[in-house]
């Protein structure tokens, strides 16, 4: 990898923007071997969009005053750039935000760097409607919030330090070492980069950006994927905790990222095969697209079996509108209202991932009620609240997500999920405890039928014969 690294103002940053000479006044930007750095600042097309807020800006705002007012003869440090150089253009690769929110500033608020402004807001140029607007949002702010009371300030005084590579695949492998280590970015973020360059064409790279774009939050849909693709029987791996945010982070580039290979968009999944006395075969294909434990290629693959994941995530949980299946739909909505159950329903969602791609929406409504008489059952066996460490132990006991992954059909699966059995640890059963609350709740929901002091003795064979019987 060849980078050139320089420090440099933001004003000797954006006096190169038009690749003219720089002003007089402005001494030019230079690497540590002393190369004259020129390009005009510019954002691909593929990149993420502006998104910073008011909160944001007025915090560097304030930031920017405090460092002036408190130590006025030190410029203030606002990090690194990355930068691809390349046809007289610097690639913005990481620091847009920043850039961005900074020419906003000089276009609109005083600024003790003269003749920045113009240049500024006529080359910086902005494809991605969310750009926009929130670019015509933040303008609208600084001028009539902040233009009155801001202090002029001096982009000379702003310090940059600029990583700039002659290839973009290696400002990409710069940016993801730089943020794998780091603490800006999450995990999504991350990947995305990673998948993009794997795209070569130009073109095509564009059209999966703004796709990806779409997806919005991938963060709970890649969690549920995370612990369906680790929990498994031959190979079952430790997820960190939801606390231990870095080490996450890394999981997530490391599943998604470093552990794609490449090639083709493939999706794996079964077909089923019918032969008929006279030895005809007729082929249906049984899986409805990419199956959550599969191996992943770098780039377009990636791409759409995270995008596909996300859809059945917000079609089946987030968000269900599902009149066609106004039983599994009412369920799902009750099941999300339950107080206590957050790892549980962690658990569910990877368990409901896993189910709708091996076999879509069939006997959905039996799956759904057959899945949380077991991934609940530790709400009702442990004594008191369900801990984070409990899960991944009750999978290793109870390997709910192979049971799904190793059946051929549903009634396979349901076989595997009506043979757990279902007990009840009759401690902590006061009316205020949160497990007392459960069962009450429970019992309404599915109509058991039964008083307070049979809850012991009576509630696992009454659930369990309830859920043989069908969603109710």
């Amino acid at each position: 990898m060849t980078i050139q690294v320089a420090s440099c103002s933001a004003a000797q940053l954006f006096s190169h923007l038009l690749l003219e000479e720089a002003p007089t006044n402005v001494p030019p930007v230079v690497d540590k071997q002393e190369h004259v750095l020129q390009g005009r600042l510019t954002i691909p097309e593929y990149q993420r969009p502006y998104c910073w807020q008011d909160k944001q800006i007025r915090s560097l705002l304030d930031d920017i005053q405090s460092h002036h007012d408190d130590k006025p003869e030190l410029s203030y440090y606002l990090g690194s750039l990355i930068l691809h150089q390349v046809d007289g253009k610097l690639n913005i690769i990481d620091g847009q935000q920043r850039i961005t929110t900074l020419a906003l500033i000089a276009s609109v608020l005083p600024a003790g760097t003269t003749g920045m402004q113009a240049s500024l807001v006529e080359s910086l140029m902005y494809e991605h409607p969310i750009s926009q607007q929130q670019i015509k949002h933040n303008l609208h702010w600084l001028m009539n919030d902040c233009a009155g009371d801001q202090e002029p300030i001096d982009f000379s005084k702003l310090q940059f330090t600029l990583v700039i590579t002659q290839s973009e695949d290696d400002a990409y492998r710069f940016f993801e070492t730089q943020n794998t280590g780091g603490v800006r970015l999450g995990g999504p973020d991350i990947i995305k980069a990673h998948h993009l360059r794997a795209i070569d064409d130009e073109h095509y790279r564009t059209r999966f950006a703004q796709q990806w774009e779409g997806f919005g939050d991938l963060k709970d849909a890649i969690n549920a994927l995370l612990k369906g693709r680790y929990w498994q029987g031959i190979t079952l791996r430790d997820l960190p905790s939801h606390k231990q945010i870095r080490q996450l982070r890394d999981v997530i580039v490391d599943e998604f990222a470093q552990q794609t290979g490449e090639g083709a968009d493939i999706a794996f999944g079964r077909m089923h095969r019918h032969t008929n006395l006279e030895g005809e075969s007729t082929y249906q294909i049984k899986q409805q697209a990419y199956d959550v434990r599969q191996p992943l290629n770098a780039g377009v693959n990636s791409v759409r079996y995270l995008g596909y994941f996300k859809g059945v995530y917000e079609q089946y949980w987030e968000t269900p509108d599902l009149p066609h299946l106004d039983n599994y739909q009412d369920f799902i909505l009750w099941l999300k209202g339950l107080q206590g159950c957050g790892y549980l329903e962690d658990l569910y969602k990877a368990c409901l991932l896993l189910y709708i791609s091996q076999f879509g929406e069939r006997h959905l409504e039996k799956a759904a009620i057959k899945l949380f008489r077991v991934v609940y059952s530790t709400r009702v066996r442990n004594q008191k609240a369900v801990r984070e460490n409990s899960i991944p132990a009750f999978v290793r006991e109870n390997p709910v997500l192979d049971w799904i992954a190793l059946s051929y059909t549903p009634e396979q699966c349901f076989g595997y999920l009506d043979s757990f059995e279902l007990t009840v640890d009759g401690s902590n059963l006061n009316k205020n405890s949160v497990k007392k609350r459960y069962m009450d709740k429970v019992k309404e929901r599915f109509q058991l039928g039964l008083n307070a002091d049979q809850y012991t003795e009576k509630f696992a064979s009454a659930l369990t014969q309830k859920v043989a019987g069908g969603l109710k």
